[in-house]
């Protein structure tokens, strides 16, 4: 019997949407890239297929452009580029369905004064909306480094759209 068995693979693939508009609302930036699962996240997501997991989660926000990658330094925030006041736990409506039923949607938006820089480079998102010190690689689902440096002022706003998308195989 166990011969008869079909092997499935399920990974997961991100696509990070970031928005800065001012404070009429108008668009001031816009960065697209993609996001790694940590190997911390790989746990988080098969404890959220049966569990409430999401509770208490949030995005944080820092400013090394060090690569993303699956564990080591550059599959966390550090506390030494962890932006003041980014760390904010999910927008009420999510994680929820994305465009399709693969696709989950995670969405943080930092109202004006939140979260505040001229160098944002890396977003995460994280099972917890404490500061800085709990940023680290054992609280970290996803990671993601903009293409460029996000300027986020004072007035301005910035959503973080974050959408995974599960493929099985």
């Amino acid at each position: 019997m166990e011969g008869l068995l079909a092997k499935s693979t399920l990974k997961m693939r991100g696509e990070v949407i970031a928005e800065v508009r001012d404070k009429h609302g108008n668009l001031k930036q816009r960065s697209v890239t993609r996001n790694i699962v940590t190997s911390q996240g790989d746990k988080f997501a098969a404890a959220a297929m049966y569990t409430a997991a999401y509770s208490g989660w949030g995005m944080k926000l820092g400013t090394a452009t060090t690569a993303a990658a699956k564990s080591g330094a550059g599959s966390y925030i550090a506390t030494g580029d962890y932006v003041s006041g980014s760390a904010k736990a999910l927008d009420d409506s999510t994680p929820k369905a994305g465009a399709s039923n693969d696709i989950v949607q995670f969405r943080r938006l930092w109202a004006a004064g939140e979260g505040t820089s001229s160098n944002i480079n890396r977003v995460a998102i994280v099972d917890n909306t404490t500061n800085a010190g709990e940023a680290d690689a054992t609280h970290t689902f996803a990671i993601s480094v903009f293409s460029g440096a996000i300027n986020k002022g004072a007035d301005d706003t910035l959503t973080v759209t974050w959408n995974v998308t599960f493929l099985g195989a």
